[in-house]
């Protein structure tokens, strides 16, 4: 994903590989971060985070190698603001040990990580970064000529479709699709993710 400008640098620490991927579409589909690292196990995980000094982590905590709290313990060390989001199995026995438990955003069930996980990455880019503009603030700022080729990606319309829809040039859409990633802060290959995102919760469909 390109980097955005003020966006949390975010380190990923989860050893299913499919499950990893799932929760790296989520970060890379949501304006305001930027995953900077995967890792699978707690010494790949620790690596990341003195490499990186991330912003946030999102670390399970049953890895092969031990327990995830090392990687939020290592966290500490090179950057104490961070924030933390724990992925466990079992949420009701994970217990925080006191010297980290500050800088645990949100503990959220592996069985509903899908669910939740965009809910707990907005609120802490809302409070890391309180300046930085909602997604959908950017979406309303972009013109209604971009806003018609915008709705028509969510729909999932190739370039050469939303050209013959809007009796445009393909090479048109092409330029107006990339001013739309600029303006949304987002990756080209993510904008359609974001598009398709924003016409499920709107429910707004181009005739």
């Amino acid at each position: 994903m390109n980097p955005q400008p003020d966006a949390l640098k975010t380190v990923l620490v989860e050893d299913e590989r499919m499950f990893s991927e799932m929760l790296a579409r989520s970060i890379n589909d949501l304006t305001g971060l930027e995953l900077v690292a995967r890792a699978f196990n707690v010494a790949e995980g620790i690596k990341a985070c003195e490499q990186h000094l991330p912003d946030l982590v999102i670390a399970d905590l049953a890895l092969p190698d031990g327990n995830g709290v090392r990687v939020i313990e290592a966290l500490k060390q090179v950057n104490n603001n961070a924030r933390v989001l724990v992925l466990s199995a079992h949420v009701e026995d994970f217990s925080p040990p006191a010297e980290v438990a500050g800088m645990i955003e949100g503990v959220i069930s592996k069985g509903e990580a899908h669910a939740e996980l965009s809910k707990h990455l907005r609120s802490v880019i809302q409070q890391q970064n309180p300046g930085f503009e909602d997604e959908q603030n950017l979406i309303n700022r972009l013109t209604a000529r971009e806003m018609d080729i915008f709705l028509l990606l969510g729909e999932g319309l190739t370039n050469r479709e939303i050209a013959k829809r809007l009796s445009r040039s393909a090479a048109t859409v092409a330029t107006h699709r990339k001013m739309i990633a600029v303006k949304l802060r987002c990756s080209g290959a993510a904008l359609m993710s974001v598009a398709t995102r924003h016409r499920i919760h709107a429910g707004k469909i181009p005739s």
